[in-house]
């Protein structure tokens, strides 16, 4: 028998509001609402970002404290786990000695970060849970999908943590579609968002590869995009592929998902948590070596699809 978790009348809250971000905080503030529950409450480092929340009813926080002073459940959308230490470290320095809360606060992190970011947190709660007067449950969360996704609503998000029930109750139906449980273990969580992030990375190595090929030989971009949506007719392969084919290659130069070196920082993770294992993943390092070529040569700024640029101008012109 399955147990329904209630997210009646709780506050939640949403810090950091890029692409990822603000379409989820817009998604929830929509479900929130629409179900009666109370507006969420929101913040980010650059205060324009929160204008169209603020015009759909959210509450405007000063702060990240101030968020988690308002919210039951608290989710992230930050760049990298350096910028997840710092919010963190903020709540947790304004829980000293605070008024004594019944209500626990729950932090669902769907920062994609390595797995270190995860155990820094448990054990900073470990250190500091005593000093709190409100007891603070940590969620990773990551989510897979791309920023139209997360308009729409469709993103897949992966929970953990003791809460992790809680947290689905909440992202869904309102920002993802589907969730999957990673069990207690956040940092299983990270390391399981790292290897999903992987594969994607390896799709987009492979069609880098098969975009430069056929426009040298003839084929051509277009045509080639023609054969993946018929027999790979699945999201991250569509997208990134008709970015590469698009405006004679050249779309990629403008960011639509991920910029390279966002994309650089979940390869080098993924390498890195292969190598805890003992393992290699070669075809990440690869990608690797061609990420930083784009940013060498070209521009830190561009998509990650920008890879086909890389491999086009440079790697298959190799003598």
């Amino acid at each position: 028998m399955t147990l329904t978790v209630s997210t009646a009348g709780l506050r939640i809250g949403f810090i950091g509001l890029g692409n990822m971000g603000q379409a989820m905080a817009l998604n929830m503030q929509a479900h929130r609402v629409d179900n009666g529950n109370p507006p969420i409450s929101v913040y980010n480092r650059t205060p324009s970002r929160t204008l169209p929340l603020s015009e759909k009813g959210a509450i405007v926080c000063e702060s990240p404290s101030a968020v988690a002073a308002s919210s039951d459940v608290v989710f992230m959308s930050l760049f990298n786990g350096d910028s997840v230490k710092q919010v963190l470290a903020q709540i947790f320095d304004s829980l000293v000695g605070c008024p004594a809360n019944d209500r626990p606060l729950v932090i669902a992190d769907t920062t994609s970060v390595h797995p270190e970011t995860s155990r820094w947190v448990v054990s900073q709660l470990a250190a500091r849970q005593a000093s709190f007067g409100r007891r603070v449950e940590f969620s990773q969360t990551p989510v897979w999908g791309v920023p139209r996704a997360a308009m729409a609503g469709k993103l897949v998000i992966v929970t953990s943590g003791t809460e992790r029930k809680l947290v689905e109750a909440v992202a869904v139906p309102a920002i993802a579609r589907l969730a999957l449980d990673c069990g207690a273990d956040v940092s299983r969580a990270a390391k399981f968002k790292i290897l999903g992030n992987f594969m994607i990375g390896a799709i987009m190595e492979s069609l880098a590869e098969a975009m430069a090929v056929a426009e040298e030989t003839g084929i051509g971009r277009e045509l080639y995009l023609d054969f993946v949506k018929e027999m790979f007719p699945v999201p991250p392969v569509v997208v990134h592929a008709t970015m590469m084919a698009a405006q004679n290659g050249e779309a990629a130069k403008h960011q639509v998902n991920l910029n390279v070196p966002g994309a650089m920082k979940d390869v080098c993770a993924a390498i890195d948590v292969a190598g805890e294992a003992g393992m290699r993943l070669p075809i990440a390092e690869l990608v690797r070596e061609h990420l930083q070529w784009v940013m060498d040569n070209g521009d830190s700024s561009w998509d990650c699809t920008s890879l086909a640029f890389a491999l086009r101008k440079n790697v298959s012109k190799k003598e």
